[in-house]
């Protein structure tokens, strides 16, 4: 059944219509260092909105939107209606900066630039209405996001191939400010000579009983994109709050935990490479083919590991075994959706596809997934898709919003995730939707 979003919803949601992933890291590191918490303003000022800003309406939904063509602009909109119609920008939106990533940490969406390097936070006022809070910036395009108690704001920068130090930043969700930032190392294998070792790629960022685990990918420190240690799965996990390591300038972690049953954890674009479910355990799903941006590919399944509640140590009795449940498919994807459950988008490697394929090709579809149980069920109605990266996913009464865009056209499409059906919404004038987001609950 289509559900309408009515003067008596009281939701207020925001959708992200974003333009084909090509994010990558790079830039230099940061000094440690506390952040004012009341800084003086600085540039970027915040861009002035195009077109004109429209009155927020307490049922609005608002969306960040991107235009097609080849600027692909992206605005902020405010809509009261996913279900019908076409959403455009045209007439009303807040106009973005560059190519952004947009994060909800609580009531609070952060826009994070990929080549402004500025993040500016929105919210709700006590008046209801959308409004912006404030902007901070930073060196190096932050890739990868957490979220801790639904109160801070986690970001850090990654890179293709240099060995230098990477930089966490915290920000407040109720201030939109920045409070510190700090240097911090997962591992560094250089020898000074590129092709010998490897950099890793944060693929979520998940705080556990004041313990941070950081899953990655391991990319060759030549700067060719390849993975040629793809057969193991890897987290790092540290102290949290991180803190400067005795005896040297950055955070280390504790250790680093392994496991030989999959591959590297996540993938790149995702921040959602290990997600927490309502009970406390971890779950990290694998990925591994050259379609999903690994090269060489994987010889290990792709599949889901767990670290179970109150663990350090990957789940030697858990282990989901993607392609032999699914005769062949990959997990390109997941979120969770509450539970014990997953929304997942699920693909079939072929030697037809070339690197990076999923990010470029209409051969994504959208399951749920049981991590308890290990079972999939195929969500039907939504066509195989393309989506290059995903905001962090929000039930909303029950139902799950998404986009798939098709060589043809984009539409919003509901999910009920207690009965894995989904209705086919309003028709999207734009790139494509990053996601859909709940900042007046």
């Amino acid at each position: 059944m289509d559900h309408l979003l009515t003067k008596n919803d009281k939701i207020y949601t925001s959708l992200i219509l974003a333009a084909a992933l090509t994010a990558c890291g790079g830039g230099s590191s940061s000094s440690n260092s506390e952040i004012d918490p009341d800084p003086a303003p600085t540039d970027p000022a915040p861009t002035d909105p195009t077109p004109t800003e429209p009155t927020p309406d307490p049922t609005d939904i608002t969306l960040s939107f991107v235009n097609n063509g080849d600027a692909s602009t992206e605005y902020v909109l405010l809509e009261n209606n996913l279900m019908e119609g076409t959403i455009s920008s045209q007439g009303a939106g807040y106009e973005q900066a560059g190519w952004n990533f947009y994060y909800p940490v609580g009531n609070t969406l952060f826009v994070s630039g990929y080549t402004e390097y500025a993040t500016t936070s929105y919210a709700i006022n006590a008046e209801g209405n959308f409004t912006e809070l404030n902007t901070f910036l930073f060196d190096s395009s932050f890739n990868t996001f957490g979220n801790v108690a639904d109160t801070t704001l986690l970001a850090t920068n990654s890179y293709w191939y240099q060995h230098d130090d990477m930089v966490m930043y915290s920000a407040d969700a109720v201030t939109g400010r920045a409070t510190s930032k700090i240097n911090y190392s997962i591992y560094n294998d250089s020898t000074d000579t590129a092709g010998e070792g490897t950099v890793p790629w944060p693929t979520a960022l998940v705080v556990r009983d004041n313990q941070l685990y950081i899953p990655y990918i391991k990319f060759d420190d030549a700067g060719n994109n390849s993975t040629p240690d793809n057969n193991t799965a890897y987290v790092a996990i540290f102290d949290y709050p991180l803190a400067i390591s005795e005896g040297t300038s950055h955070a280390l972690p504790t250790k680093i935990i392994t496991d030989d049953r999959t591959s590297n954890i996540g993938t790149h674009g995702s921040t959602t490479g290990l997600i927490s479910t309502d009970n406390g355990d971890l779950y990290g799903y694998s990925a591994g083919s050259v379609a999903s941006g690994h090269y060489p590919p994987s010889e290990k399944p792709s599949g889901i590991l767990r670290i179970a509640k109150g663990e350090t140590e990957f789940d030697a009795n858990y282990f989901f075994n993607i392609e032999a449940a699914t005769n062949g498919q990959e997990i390109f994807w997941f979120d969770s959706i509450g539970g014990d459950k997953v929304l997942a988008r699920l693909f079939t490697p072929n030697d037809t596809q070339g690197p990076w394929a999923a990010y470029s090709t209409p051969i994504l579809k959208l399951v749920i997934i049981d991590l308890a149980a290990k079972t999939i069920t195929d969500i039907e109605g939504i066509p195989l898709h393309v989506k290059q990266t995903t905001s962090s996913i929000e039930v909303i009464d029950g139902k799950v919003y998404v986009s798939a865009t098709t060589a043809e056209d984009s539409y919003i499409y509901q999910i009920d995730v207690a009965t894995a059906t989904a209705v086919k919404g309003a028709k999207v004038e734009g790139k494509g939707i990053k996601g859909f987001h709940d900042l007046y609950n």
